[in-house]
């Protein structure tokens, strides 16, 4: 095994603070619960490249969509921080999924993050022909995407983000992410405009937040363990 030396310049005590983690917690972030209204999500469209669609109360991803592709943009703003409300920073997150409410199975879409920020009043000029999956603009391996038909006692589609989550405490910017469908059939959900609250997006988030204890090394010299 090999050895972990430390040399000391001048006697001293040596404090270590080894990162740990407690519990598991549970968290979601849903516009209208629990005062949460930090969900931006909009629709851009290349048919109407200049028009404001992010007060739709639903959403549509298609290559296809009149002739035209539209893609869907949604983000959690303000998730991370050291309030009740929030994911503290350095967690470990054992899972976290971004749940919609579809009524249109269309294509398989698929989710990926983005790399560049974008804002509620985005529109497909605004982002330059549309979002590319191209490791510049968003990530070109995705998060997740759709599958199967949706369930007739059901509407909840389920993505699995744990890794982007996980990144964005770690400390990476939080952009959001990209529905891009894959196919001309469109898949169509409710956005967070929708007056359902149980069927706006959101984002379910189980961590276990970070610790540390300070455990005293040695008081001078070398160290050897």
């Amino acid at each position: 095994m090999a050895k972990l030396v430390w040399l000391l310049a001048f006697p001293s005590l040596l404090i270590a603070t080894p990162v740990c983690f407690g519990q598991s917690s549970r968290i979601v972030f849903q516009n209208g619960i629990d005062s949460y209204m930090g969900t931006v999500d909009t629709e851009i469209w290349a048919l109407a490249p200049t028009t404001l669609l992010e007060s739709n109360p639903n959403a549509s991803s298609d290559a296809n969509n009149d002739g035209g592709e539209s893609q869907v943009l949604i983000r959690f703003d303000d998730i991370l921080g050291s309030t009740d409300r929030s994911i503290p920073l350095r967690s470990h997150i054992v899972s976290a999924r971004l749940l919609v409410s579809a009524f249109d199975q269309g294509s398989t879409v698929n989710l990926h993050r983005m790399l560049v920020p974008f804002s509620k009043s985005a529109t497909w000029s605004s982002l330059i022909d549309g979002v590319s999956a191209d490791d510049l603009e968003a990530s070109r391996q995705k998060d997740s995407f759709t599958f199967g038909k949706i369930a007739a006692n059901t509407s909840i589609v389920v993505f699995d983000v744990t890794d982007t989550v996980q990144a964005w405490v770690s400390g990476q910017a939080n952009h959001g992410w990209v529905f891009l469908n894959t196919g001309g059939n469109g898949w169509d959900f409710y956005s967070s405009e929708f007056d359902d609250i149980g069927q706006r997006p959101k984002l379910v988030v189980e961590y276990e937040a970070p610790s540390t204890i300070p455990i005293a090394l040695s008081t001078q010299g070398i160290i050897e363990r």
